[in-house]
C-alpha cells in the first residue's frame, strides 16, 4: 500500500494551518493598525498586543479556564437537549404526515422567535442559575435542529424508500439505511445552525441573568469598569471554542459519514 512520506505529509499540514491562520493574520494586523492610529482612544480600542497580553494574564491566573468550562458545560447540557429533541421532532415531522401536519405550523412560528425572548419566562418559571440557561439553550437550538432534520427527511427520495420496501426491509432497517444516511446532511447543517443559536442565547443569557462564572458573565462585568481587553478576551475564547467544535466535532462527522459515502465532497 502506498504511504505519504513523513515529509509531505508535514508539508501539507504546514500548509493547512498556514491557510487557517491566514485570515486571523489578516485581521490581527488591521486591528492593531487602527488600534494605533485610529480615533478611538485605547482604554476604548486595545491594540492586539493588549489583548493578548490580558488574554494570558486571565489563562495563567485560571480566570479564563474557569469561566469558559463553566459556559462550555451549560453549552453542552443545553445543546444536548435540543439536539435529541430537534432530531426527534424533525424524524416524527419527515415521516408521519399527522404529525406534520400538527407540528409544522408549531415550529415554523417558533423558530423565527428570537431565543432572548423567552429568557423571562424561563428565568419566571424556573428561577436563576444553570437550570433555566441549559434550558432554554436547548429550547432555542431545537428549532433549527428540527426544521433542517425535517427537510432532509423530505429530501429523501422515493425511489430509494420503495426500492428498500420491496427488498423486504423493516422499517427500522428502512430509517437506518436509508432514511438516516439521506437526510444527515441535512441533520448535520441544522446542528450546526442550533449550535450558533445555543451560543448566542447562552452569553447573552449568562449577561442578562444571575449566573455565578461564564464568558457572558466575565464580559457583562468587565462593561462596568470599562475592561475592553478583557471583554475582547471573553469574545475571543468564545470564538476559539466554536471553531474548535467545528474542526474537531463537526468536521470529523462529516469525514466519517456523508463524505466517506461519497455523498458531499470536502
Amino acid at each position: 500500500m502506498f504511504r505519504v512520506p513523513a515529509t509531505q505529509e508535514l508539508g501539507r499540514r504546514l500548509r493547512a494551518g498556514a491557510e487557517l491562520a491566514f485570515p486571523f493574520v489578516v485581521v490581527a494586523v488591521l486591528w492593531q493598525l487602527f488600534a494605533m492610529y485610529g480615533p478611538m482612544p485605547p482604554k476604548l480600542f486595545p491594540g492586539v498586543d493588549k489583548i493578548v497580553a490580558t488574554f494570558v494574564r486571565l489563562a495563567l491566573n485560571g480566570i479564563l479556564a474557569l469561566n469558559a468550562a463553566t459556559t462550555i458545560l451549560r453549552l453542552l447540557a443545553g445543546f444536548a437537549i435540543g439536539a435529541v429533541a430537534g432530531v426527534l421532532i424533525g424524524v416524527l415531522m419527515g415521516r408521519s404526515r399527522r404529525a406534520e401536519d400538527l407540528l409544522v405550523p408549531l415550529v415554523s412560528v417558533g423558530n423565527p422567535i428570537p431565543g432572548l425572548a423567552y429568557a423571562p419566562l424561563f428565568v419566571i418559571w424556573f428561577g436563576l442559575g444553570n437550570l433555566p440557561a441549559s434550558l432554554l439553550v436547548g429550547f432555542a437550538a431545537a428549532f433549527p435542529i428540527a426544521v433542517n432534520t425535517w427537510t432532509g427527511v423530505k429530501a429523501v427520495k422515493e425511489i430509494w424508500i420503495r426500492s428498500a420496501i420491496v427488498m423486504g426491509a423493516a422499517e427500522r432497517q428502512l430509517f437506518r439505511k436509508v432514511v438516516l444516511p439521506g437526510s444527515l446532511p441535512y441533520m448535520l447543517t441544522g446542528l450546526r445552525l442550533g449550535l450558533a443559536r445555543a451560543w448566542r442565547v447562552l452569553v447573552a443569557v449568562e449577561m442578562l441573568t444571575s449566573v455565578r462564572e461564564g464568558l457572558g458573565w466575565l464580559i457583562f462585568g468587565a462593561r462596568e469598569f470599562l475592561n475592553t481587553d478583557v471583554m475582547l478576551a471573553g469574545i475571543a475564547v468564545i470564538g476559539l471554542v466554536g471553531l474548535t467544535l467545528e474542526k474537531v466535532v463537526f468536521e470529523r462527522l462529516e469525514r466519517y459519514t456523508v463524505v466517506r459515502w461519497g455523498m458531499m465532497a470536502r
